[in-house]
Order: C-alpha cells, then sequence, then structure tokens
C-alpha cells in the first residue's frame, strides 16, 4: 500500500462562522425545497407551497398545492415543471414562472402516502414512489390517460376500504374537510395513472426517494436516462425505463422500468436520501449514516457518520456533500478526490483490496 497518493492539502477553514444573508421563514414545518434561477420553493407541513424571490427574498405568493404535508419538490433541469406530492395520493405538476396548475395526477391503486416524484425529460414522463412499495408512471403526452374532473376513479370519489367501512349498523363516519382544502386551485388538466403502470412491491418498505441520473452505468448509453430509488428495505436500486410498454388487460400500457442492479442489503435501513455524482452514488440511511458507492463496480467505497438523527436530504455541490438530519444539524463533507481515484483504480482493475483495506487507505490520505 506504499503507493498510494499523497494527501490532499487543506487550504484551511476560516475560523469565523459565514455571514447569514437572509432569512425566511415560515409557519408550517418546512418539509421540502427546490430552487430555480428565481424563485426559491418550500413545501410545508400545512400543504402549502411558499415562494420567495432569490433576488429580494420577499414572498412573492403562498399556493395551497395540498390538502397535507408537501413530502417532496421536484424541479425540472430546464425550469418548465416544479413537482409536489404529499401525505396523500395527489401528484401535481405546476408552471414554476406562473405557479398554475397544470396536472393534477392520480393513481387507481390506494398508495396511500406519495414519498417521492420525479420527471424523464427523455420521455415526458411521471415516476412516484409510494408507501405501498410501488413505483407507478405516466406519460404528460398520453392522451389516453386524461380523466374528467368528477371521475369516480378520483382517490375522493372512491370508496376506501379502511376509512370508508361501515361500523355496525351500517353507520360511517364522514370525510375529514378542512376549510383550505377549498384554496386548492383547479388543475388544467387531470391524468390518472393506467393500472397496468406499476412495479409493485419494487421494494420492500416504503419508497422514499428517487431520483433521475444520466448514463450512470456501464449497463446503459452515456446519455440514456435511468431510474434510481431507495426503499425502507435498505435497498437502492437502478431501473432501466423504456418506451415499450406490456399488455395489460386489453390495453398496452405507456412505459416500463427494468431492475438494473441492486445496492447494498435488505437490512431495513431505510434509504431516505440519495445523490448522484457521474458514477457515484450517495445514500443518506437511518443513525447519520452516509453511504458511498461505485456504481459500476457495485462497491461500498465508504461510510460516514455523519449526523446523530436520520440523513433525511443530501446535495452534490461545489465539490462538497451538503446533507441535513432529523434533530436540526446540517453537515458539509469533503470527499478526496485523490482516495475516489484510488478506489476506483483498485475496485475496477483489481480485486485484491478488501473494503477494510480501502478503509485503512482513507485513513492514512
Amino acid at each position: 500500500m506504499s503507493d498510494l497518493p499523497p494527501r490532499e492539502l487543506d487550504d484551511g477553514c476560516p475560523e469565523l462562522a459565514p455571514k447569514q444573508l437572509q432569512e425566511l421563514q415560515h409557519d408550517g414545518s418546512i418539509l421540502s425545497i427546490a430552487v430555480s434561477d428565481k424563485y426559491i420553493f418550500v413545501g410545508t407541513s400545512t400543504g402549502e407551497i411558499a415562494v420567495w424571490s432569490l433576488g429580494s427574498y420577499q414572498l412573492v405568493q403562498t399556493i395551497q398545492a395540498h390538502k397535507r404535508s408537501v413530502l417532496c419538490l421536484f424541479l425540472t433541469d430546464d425550469y418548465k415543471y416544479l413537482l409536489s406530492s404529499a401525505c396523500e395520493p395527489i401528484i401535481n405538476v405546476w408552471c414554476p414562472k406562473t405557479f398554475t396548475r397544470l396536472y393534477e395526477i392520480y393513481s387507481t391503486y390506494d398508495v396511500g402516502d406519495v414519498f417521492s416524484a420525479v420527471y424523464s425529460s427523455q420521455r415526458d414522463a411521471i415516476y412516484i414512489g409510494t408507501q405501498t412499495q410501488y413505483i407507478q408512471w405516466i406519460s404528460l403526452k398520453d392522451p389516453a390517460r386524461r380523466a374528467s374532473q368528477d371521475s369516480a376513479n378520483h382517490p375522493e370519489k372512491r370508496q376506501h376500504r379502511f376509512f370508508d367501512s361501515r361500523a355496525v349498523g351500517g353507520t360511517s363516519t364522514p370525510r375529514r374537510t378542512e376549510d383550505h382544502y377549498s384554496l386548492i386551485p383547479p388543475a388544467q388538466t387531470v391524468l390518472e395513472i393506467d393500472s397496468g403502470a406499476v412495479r409493485q412491491f419494487a421494494h420492500f418498505g416504503w419508497v422514499f426517494c428517487m431520483a433521475i441520473a444520466k448514463g450512470p452505468s456501464v449497463l446503459v448509453d452515456p446519455d440514456e436516462e435511468v431510474l434510481v430509488s431507495g426503499g425502507g428495505d435498505g435497498t437502492i436500486k437502478l431501473w432501466k425505463l423504456s418506451d415499450q410498454g406490456t399488455e395489460y388487460g386489453d390495453d398496452e400500457v405507456v412505459g416500463d422500468i427494468e431492475e438494473l442492479m441492486v445496492l447494498g442489503e435488505d437490512d431495513a435501513e431505510s434509504v431516505m436520501a440519495i445523490e448522484i455524482d457521474g458514477s457515484f452514488l450517495y445514500a443518506g440511511k437511518l443513525r447519520g449514516i452516509i453511504e458511498l458507492w461505485d456504481i459500476d463496480t457495485q462497491q461500498k467505497l465508504r461510510v460516514i457518520k455523519a449526523h446523530e438523527g436520520n440523513v433525511n436530504t443530501l446535495k452534490m455541490s461545489f465539490g462538497l456533500l451538503w446533507s441535513a438530519a432529523t434533530g436540526g444539524s446540517a453537515s458539509v463533507s469533503s470527499i478526496s478526490l485523490y482516495f475516489l481515484r484510488f478506489c476506483l483504480t483498485i475496485c475496477r482493475s483489481t480485486a485484491r483490496y478488501t473494503t477494510d483495506e480501502i478503509r485503512t487507505a482513507h485513513h492514512r490520505l
């Protein structure tokens, strides 16, 4: 191990804390965030999306987007769509410039909460991860998926097998209604996910997080989009996206997903957040653990204890890994480029070093 690369020099860290530029506040808890070139969008526990100007930090608009807590906000790279999902079976697609509700999307299944939603620009399709361990998808350009505003298949119209069940004597509890429900703007278009556009038990746990990555593995073309998902079972899965569907009943489903690989073990150490940087994948897990994976070799390169609480969000930016966890802590991790190159070299060319030896090498850097 004497041929290890030299330790990367540290330029030093200022002793003074960075100056706070602005503080934005909301009455509810902030559960999700997305930033465009003009606005800061936050999803709250009150079902609202609050919009602040990135230039002036003034509150621009507050949108009653959902009935319950907004769990996920996803902004497309070209700022064409803003996706939102919540503790309910409704997914919304917004215009991030005019704040118009373009699409309301729902599944014909009782999927519970929708924890994650992402958009594939190559297929103009949305993929969702649900509480029922499903991954479902829908093409925004498929005219066959359009539904009427008062469709009997809508979750608000359907009879729920548990919550709408009748007690002895035939009585049932009326559905809960709140004043702010009426503030949700109507959607221009309502889409119903095809009953065959589903991968049941994609994970054996809730599908907490998803991402779309372009060419992260040698198993796909460099410009090909891949769906990455993390679940409550502790595994990370890569899915190949297809335009070709499968026969389901009398109709053909638009699109499909095919499992490419599985990273991690089915140990119920939930994957709460994922971030992809080239062929490297970072996974935020329970009890403050962040894992670093090489997708091509399917090797776990490093395990970082970054927090005490569960790691709920990750972001790779400025060459640093930013993370935040339950309990209110945030962390910035610097991953040595020399170490990553060393790991890639020994993992992809030889198999003579074990994971423990790689960790020992890192401590020497």
